[in-house]
């Protein structure tokens, strides 16, 4: 399954990898996140990775996924490469993609997200257009979340 997409945010480039690389922010923004903490890399100075468990519902099939979710590359403050791995009772998930940041103005960055994910296991006879739909909300509601954690107070 592919999926795309992007999103204007109002902050800045580096205010948005800041929050990509704070564990306690991601974890509030990522729905059914339950536990997320930071894998440290061998040269001690930047986070290489991230353990994760989530609850989630996909159609009638509800779980607890635990997995870890690796920073592949990292050019900041423009680009991540990020390839996930993890499953539950209810199947497995394997995914790899990139997120770009790009200054569309002062204080305007649209990041852009592209990549691919496969699913087995029971979880998987939801099909593609269902698990498709479910990933979109699940974008959208993080894009929501970091976007009033980064945008200006009213």
């Amino acid at each position: 399954m592919r999926l795309s997409g992007s999103r204007s945010i109002p902050a800045p480039p580096e205010a948005i990898w800041a929050f990509l690389h704070t564990p306690e922010r991601l974890r509030r923004c990522l729905p059914g996140c339950e536990r997320f903490e930071a894998v440290i890399g061998p040269n001690k100075e930047q986070i290489s990775a991230y353990q994760a468990t989530m609850r989630l519902g996909i159609a009638f099939f509800k779980g607890t996924y635990s997995g870890t979710i690796r920073l592949a590359e990292q050019r900041r403050p423009e680009y991540l490469v990020l390839a996930v791995d993890g499953g539950g009772a209810l199947g497995t998930l394997s995914a790899s993609g990139n997120l770009t940041l790009r200054e569309l103005g002062p204080g305007l960055t649209e990041v852009a997200y592209d990549g691919e994910a496969r699913v087995d296991g029971r979880v998987a006879v939801v099909g593609e257009r269902v698990m498709g739909t479910t990933a979109e909300r699940l974008i959208g509601l993080f894009f929501d979340c970091m976007t009033s954690h980064l945008g200006p107070s009213p």
